[in-house]
């Protein structure tokens, strides 16, 4: 929007100067000024030439319009550049946010239960089956003591045969291969707790490593929107700044523009003021004239009255008795204070600044 402003303002003001630049100035005018300013420059002892004027636009520092809109676009820049790093600190921001999400949904950290609840769990499984296991093992060698001892004393003793009954260890040894069995599936049981338990640390470990890398990531993230939002303060407080400063120098835009319209203006109200000056001026002439042709009628009866109470009185009179009697009568004269040296203007140009201070207030009318 500020962009916008201060390219509305400098057409509009370079409107303003091209319509200075075509505007004229009435020849009479410019030759009046030159005479004065050379006579000034005469009695100041100041020898350079006077510059020519041909136009309004003459009479506009150039200099100081252009360094004016220079320092403007120069400002206009800066808030633009502000703008445009908020914007691309805003995309980065988007997007970081974006991949901090990506990974939030495509983690592969999966955890039913927790690692201890699952080792308490494998454990006291693995206790049972092993405290089952010990005790059949206990069994079984209880059960080979028991063999040996009979087998020793069968081999010492002749008649151990009829003297030892072997019928509980007969039924022992026909249930040992199931016992066997049994100790062997314990062992598969074991075994696959065992896998059970490879693959679920590595299902931890991976998730493990995963969960390490999301939090580093966040961490990391974290770390970047603190810059981001320090990056994004400093930015702000430079537009803040950069702001106040181009809406004063727009500010000045707007006045200078202002300023020439009315410079304008004030060029054709002078051409009428001019004409008013001089009507003025043959007014106190004309009264001026009225009043001296009274002055002298009064003073040359004035004369006379003096000259009769001479004739009749006065050359009685002793010079030296009263000296003045004699004086002829005071003549009073009227004499302007300062000459005029404003410019005699043409019927054309009052009229054509007449025309101008009429529009001037049709459009004052319809805004």
């Amino acid at each position: 929007s500020k962009e916008q402003e201060f390219s509305t303002l400098v057409e509009r003001l370079n409107s303003t100067l091209e319509g200075l630049r075509v505007k004229y100035v009435d020849p009479v005018i410019r030759e009046n000024a030159i005479a004065i300013e050379q006579m000034s420059r005469v009695n100041s002892s100041n020898t350079l030439g006077v510059e020519e004027k041909a136009s309004l636009y003459d009479y506009v520092e150039e200099q100081g319009v252009q360094e004016l809109k220079i320092k403007t676009q120069e400002e206009v820049a800066v808030i633009k550049h502000c703008h445009n790093m908020s914007s691309k600190m805003i995309e980065n921001i988007d997007a970081e946010l974006k991949r901090l999400d990506d990974m939030l949904m495509s983690n592969n950290i999966s955890l039913e239960e927790s690692g201890v609840d699952f080792s308490h769990k494998k454990f006291d499984t693995l206790e049972q089956v092993t405290h089952s296991m010990a005790e059949t093992l206990e069994s079984l060698a209880r059960h080979y003591d028991q063999a040996t001892t009979a087998l020793k004393s069968f081999q010492t003793q002749s008649d151990a045969e009829s003297l030892l009954d072997i019928s509980v260890l007969e039924e022992d040894n026909h249930i040992i291969p199931s016992i066997v069995k049994k100790l062997k599936e314990d062992v598969q049981f074991i075994e696959s707790i065992s896998e059970e338990v490879r693959v679920r640390k590595h299902i931890y470990k991976s998730s493990y490593e995963d969960a390490n890398k999301l939090f580093t990531e966040v961490d990391g993230f974290g770390s970047h929107m603190e810059n981001y939002a320090n990056t994004m303060k400093e930015l702000q407080a430079d537009f803040e700044r950069g702001s106040a400063v181009l809406d004063r120098l727009l500010e000045e835009l707007l006045n200078l523009d202002l300023w020439y319209e009315e410079f304008s203006k004030a060029y054709d109200y002078m051409i009428v003021e001019i004409d008013r000056r001089h009507g003025v001026k043959e007014q106190h002439k004309k009264i001026a004239e009225e009043y001296l042709a009274k002055l002298e009628r009064f003073y040359h009866e004035e004369a006379q009255q003096r000259d009769i109470f001479y004739q009749n009185h006065g050359r009685y009179l002793p010079v030296d008795l009263c000296p003045p009697i004699l004086d002829p009568p005071v003549r009073y004269g009227i004499v302007p204070q300062e000459e005029s040296r404003l410019p005699i203007l043409s019927p054309k140009t009052l009229s054509e600044a007449q025309e101008h201070l009429l529009r001037y207030q049709g459009e004052r009318r319809i805004f």
